[in-house]
């Protein structure tokens, strides 16, 4: 059997797969030896990824096999979520077969090595024989995704219809009997979580308060919470949040401390608040970079160390954490931290998310941001910036803005720079919302074809109507008006998986009730005041953070309804009257599902 030839050979140890990044090299390689295309996309938290390395490809046979008619190609799937997005066949490990030019023409995730050596001649014979009728498929994939992408298009004005269409979807998917939304496997699903806080605190129906907390003590009482080490496991294999599958990404557990520490203040929950404090512990000790001043990406899986007691797992090593920072979960990581300081009463986390946030703000500077990053510097984005990475720091930068006075004008401008860089880099100015990959760059395969990922562009608008609101620049809220009415047909695409669509909706419709809490965070007057000022009805509530002016001082607040301001009032019962003319609770389109469940 013949070994892989050329440049590659002498580089790739005897039995192992030659692997090569993915990049123009490995293209032309394929293109000139006319071989498909291998890729694998792993990562480093998967353990089924691990297992297939251990096992499949370090096969012989099918290491050989490989070298021989394939181009390998290996892709982490959080260093390169655009190559993810375009290739991915549902789940890690991935596996897809390409022409050598990256049209698709096969997939799979785990196989073992025999199942997958008999793959592998398959579509080794297929390429061979049918080549033409491959490469046509290929190309008629990538014509679908540019239609898909051609379909998200400004037209008619989003409206409440569509926050109540997609409340509805959410609604629709609710596990009753265990909470959560689906059946198995049971994913946290953090946005849909923040919706129902949402709707519950905008119109008081207590429909939606039943739904989150029974999905939320069913996350915080099962298997997915980690009682020992802190924080949330990626998912459960059971319905009822049993058998949890134990991978943990950083990404997940900020969103859920958020939406723990948040409900908990909405709905006088203490338990959620100390929860969503282990889930911060758990983030500052364990995800934290202080030399990069990053957050790792994730912590490994390892189902022998998860089964062990606390005194076993004490003598015992835990998994690897994944050695790189992201910058789209730092920017999100630095808000929860600045957050968490008044929220958990807990002023030290002040300096942890500040020092996220000025690095990535002083990386912004240069005017590139780089996805990937480390104490040593950050990974080329061969392909250009991504706009995932802009989005978060555009709000990053605001909710510095709001809770860090003395560094206001210059996350100001940081968030400036950032929504100007996402207006000319990333921006469909015809049809409304942005690229998920800028402009101007030379891509491979069906990188070519540029797309509209609802997540982002949902939240690169949530930030345009902050900054609208923060420098009544207009080209802000018209740019977030845009980017949200392409959506309103294309939302449907997404199901309930639209939720943080539907919050971005609903305030868009309202105008801002801006609410300034000053005073000591964790003084039980600050507390009060906080609480006060987070369950007010109102959609577009804005909630900014001063230190109190005197020390000892009783917190108080300051009301703005869109441009008339109100004295500053010192009883919460007084704040919620001082708003209540410009706010009011809005009528719920739902029938409550529980008085026909019983």
């Amino acid at each position: 059997m013949s070994t892989i030839s050329g440049e590659a050979a002498a580089a790739v140890p005897t039995g192992a797969v030659g692997w090569r990044p993915w990049g123009r090299d490995a293209f032309e390689f394929a293109q000139s030896h006319d071989r498909p295309i291998l890729l694998s996309i792993n990562a480093v938290w998967c353990y089924w990824c691990h297992e297939m390395d251990a096992g499949t490809y370090a096969d012989p046979d099918v290491a050989a096999f490989v070298n021989a008619h394939f181009t390998p190609v290996r892709v982490d799937t959080d260093h390169r979520p655009d190559v993810n997005a375009r290739y991915n066949v549902g789940g890690w490990p991935t596996t897809s077969f390409l022409t050598p030019h990256g049209g698709f023409l096969a997939g799979a995730t785990y196989l073992p090595a025999d199942q997958f050596l008999a793959m592998l001649d398959e579509v080794r014979r297929a390429y061979s024989e049918r080549k033409p009728e491959m490469y046509e498929q290929g190309n008629d994939i990538l014509r679908q995704r540019r239609e898909h992408a051609g379909r998200v298009s400004a037209g008619r004005e989003p409206d409440a219809g569509t926050v109540d269409t997609i409340s509805r979807r959410v609604a629709g998917t609710y596990d009753a009997v265990n909470g959560g939304f689906g059946v198995e496997p049971k994913f946290p699903s953090a946005p849909m979580l923040r919706l129902l806080l949402h709707r519950y605190r905008t119109t008081g129906e207590p429909f939606f308060r039943v739904m989150l907390e029974k999905s939320l003590d069913g996350i915080i009482g099962g298997d997915l919470r980690d009682r020992i080490d802190g924080g949330f496991f990626r998912f459960t294999m059971g319905s009822d949040w049993t058998q949890a599958q134990y991978e943990k990404m950083a990404e997940d557990n900020v969103a859920l401390a958020g939406v723990l520490m948040d409900a908990g203040i909405v709905l006088d929950r203490s338990d959620y608040l100390q929860v969503a404090g282990e889930a911060v512990d758990y983030i500052c000790g364990t995800l934290y970079d202080p030399a990069a001043k990053g957050i790792r990406g994730s912590q490994g899986a390892h189902s022998e160390y998860y089964a062990r007691t606390r005194q076993e797992r004490s003598l015992s090593e835990a998994p690897a954490v994944d050695p790189f920072c992201y910058t789209s979960v730092t920017a999100q990581a630095a808000s929860l931290l600045l957050a968490a300081a008044w929220k958990l009463g807990r002023p030290e986390l002040t300096a942890k998310g500040t020092a996220l946030l000025d690095c990535l703000v002083t990386a912004s500077e240069s005017g590139r941001l780089a996805h990937t990053y480390s104490e040593a510097g950050g990974l080329p984005q061969d392909e250009g910036d991504l706009l995932v990475d802009w989005a978060h720091l555009l709000v990053a930068a605001l909710d510095g803005y709001d809770a860090l006075p003395g560094g206001s004008e210059r996350y100001l401008q940081a968030a400036e720079r950032a929504a100007n860089a996402l207006l000319e880099r990333f921006l469909d100015g015809p049809n409304g919302g942005f690229w998920d990959v800028e402009a101007g760059q030379e891509r491979l395969g069906y990188l070519h074809a540029r797309e509209k990922p609802l997540a982002e562009n949902t939240c690169a608008a949530a930030g345009m109507m902050r900054l609208h609101h923060a420098t009544m620049e207009g080209r802000y809220q018209q740019t977030a008006r845009h980017t949200l009415s392409a959506y309103v047909d294309a939302n449907r695409d997404y199901g309930e998986l639209a939720a943080d669509y539907a919050i971005a909706v609903d305030r868009y419709l309202h105008a801002a009730v801006e609410v300034t809490v000053e005073g000591s965070p964790g003084s039980a007057s600050a507390d009060a005041m906080l609480a006060a000022a987070m369950s007010l009805n109102d959609p577009h509530l804005l909630i900014k953070l001063a230190p109190a002016m005197m020390e000892d001082a009783p917190a108080q607040a300051h009301v703005c309804l869109d441009t008339v301001c109100y004295p500053p009032v010192t009883d919460p019962a007084e704040l919620a009257r001082a708003v209540a003319e410009g706010g009011t609770v809005t009528e719920s389109p739902f029938q409550n599902v529980f008085d026909l469940l019983g």
